[in-house]
């Protein structure tokens, strides 16, 4: 998790936001027709969203990035997606393809996340439960947090070296 301007679904943070990021809102509406009658527009509401894009893996973990990415994919799970500017939402990761790679250690790649809807309450999608293992500091460490924004956000925390009691709310931003 994020809320630090960089892009991240579930555990998996982008060491470099994608330069192309596309996010579609649609509505669902059609056009009736009445036998001997006008023509009428039917709106039966939004759709989900669809975010997209395209960015490069670079340097010597390229590869492994991009094989970390691509783990998320094969998972199948609905996360929580942070889109840089945007709300966070629970979503699918539904595409990934490479794009092309060079020998200079860059790998281009799209994506493609759809939204889902149940239960994309915001303020589940700022906390985790600590689960009795990790301290403050891993969880800044996972989330991908200062460690003093979430000291802020956790002013009770008097030692953030020690581990956490399991089910202890931890605000993440």
């Amino acid at each position: 998790m994020n809320c630090n301007g960089k892009m991240s679904f579930g555990n998996f943070i982008f060491p470099v936001n994608p330069y192309l990021i596309k996010i579609s809102h649609k509505r669902k509406v059609s056009k009736r027709s009445v036998p001997y009658g006008e023509d009428f527009v039917c709106d039966t509401g939004k759709n989900v969203r669809l975010i997209s894009g395209e960015g490069e893996f670079y340097g010597e973990n390229a590869l492994s990035d991009f094989e970390k990415l691509r783990t998320m994919l094969e998972r199948n799970n609905r996360e929580i997606l942070y889109v840089p500017s945007q709300k966070p939402v629970f979503a699918y990761f539904t595409e990934l393809e490479m794009l092309g790679s060079d020998l200079e250690g860059v790998i281009k790649y799209s994506f493609s996340f759809t939204e889902s809807r149940e239960n994309n309450d915001p303020e589940e999608l700022a906390y985790v439960l600590a689960d009795g293992v990790h301290s403050l500091w891993d969880y800044a460490c996972m989330s991908g947090e200062n460690i003093e924004l979430l000291r802020e956000l956790n002013p009770d925390i008097m030692r953030p070296d020690i581990p956490l009691e399991a089910g202890r709310r931890i605000v993440l931003c």
